[in-house]
């Protein structure tokens, strides 16, 4: 029930692959590895979640209450994006590993009673 391209991608995967080729067209001309740089990415994407978190729980008194919970998940998409990027640097099929992965985190795999 999935909608795929036809490329075989669903339209997510499709916007990681474009994302991929235009990044790596900019790191090649760099001389620079995107799957290095990229999990840095994935760090410094990280850092900005855990400063929306801060600001949504007013935890920082010196900013007080700043992003809202509209830019927290905008933080974890980029967060979700960017490792989406750096797997696909990995794989020409970064769908198929995550559902592999994905499936290995169902709760009736980890539920030792399940």
């Amino acid at each position: 029930m999935e909608a795929r391209l036809t490329a075989g991608r669903t339209p997510e995967w499709a916007v990681v692959d474009d994302i991929h080729r235009h990044i790596s067209a900019h790191r090649a001309g760099l001389g620079l590895s995107l799957l290095h740089l990229q999990v840095v990415k994935i760090q410094e994407e990280a850092g900005e979640v855990a400063e929306a978190l801060l600001g949504v729980l007013g935890a920082n008194p010196r900013k007080g209450v700043s992003p809202t919970v509209a830019d927290l998940q905008g933080e974890l998409c980029d967060v979700i994006t960017a490792a989406m990027v750096a797997l696909r640097d990995t794989t020409a099929d970064p769908g198929t590993v995550l559902a592999e992965h994905l499936a290995r985190w169902q709760p009736s795999r980890l539920d030792p009673e399940g």
